[in-house]
């Protein structure tokens, strides 16, 4: 069935009347159609309520986003990256992953780089043969960096087609990782083998 607009369900299997008034269900007291529902940010208070420390909200800005036929509302072009910690003291490396200066100023005074900034501007990438929420290097590159020491492990816990663990690799870092989708089980061996025998040339 679907809901119509006093929250009652039809009996219509084909959804007849939802297609008609084009209405989402009500699932929530106070969400209504179409409300932007804030998934991210309510995992990170869930999150944060939870025990963990909730350090920094980084956003995602993409150059080139998905295109959407809509006509009420912006285009989103961002996604958000959490930076969340199990406690007050912890492993960051902010030298590792720190940027050009853009004052002349700090320049002249050989200051040259300065602390990453919060907004990271990195187009959206695919990989061959992978679904199509394959994170860009570029992306994922200061997280692991900042977030890990070389020789560290680091955690994916949702693998999809193994970008985390070929680059966790190629900086010298341990992983590992869950990926309940077999169908991607195949492809992440095929990464990460290829990535030992690179590492393998480089050490002849």
């Amino acid at each position: 069935g679907a809901w119509t607009g006093d929250n009652s369900i039809t009996t219509d299997e084909t959804g007849s009347e939802y297609r008609i008034k084009k209405k989402a269900p009500p699932k929530h007291t106070y969400l209504k159609t179409k409300d932007l529902v804030g998934i991210p940010w309510r995992v990170a208070f869930a999150l944060q309520a939870d025990g963990w420390y909730l350090r920094s909200d980084i956003i995602w800005q993409k150059p080139n986003p998905m295109p959407e036929s809509v006509k009420d509302r912006p285009t989103k072009s961002h996604e958000y990256i959490f930076m969340l910690t199990k406690s007050r003291k912890y492993y960051y490396d902010a030298d590792a992953i720190k940027e050009p200066s853009v004052s002349q100023e700090l320049k002249d005074n050989k200051y040259t780089r300065r602390n990453k900034r919060d907004v990271w501007s990195v187009r959206v990438a695919s990989y061959p043969g992978s679904h199509c929420a394959t994170f860009p290097i570029e992306l994922i590159t200061p997280c692991i960096k900042a977030g890990s020491p070389e020789g560290g492990l680091v955690l994916d816990p949702f693998m999809g087609s193994g970008t985390v663990a070929e680059l966790s690799k190629k900086l010298g870092r341990l992983y590992t990782g869950v990926e309940l989708n077999e169908e991607y089980h195949a492809l992440i061996k095929q990464r990460t083998s290829q990535m030992e025998m690179f590492l393998s040339l480089i050490h002849i």
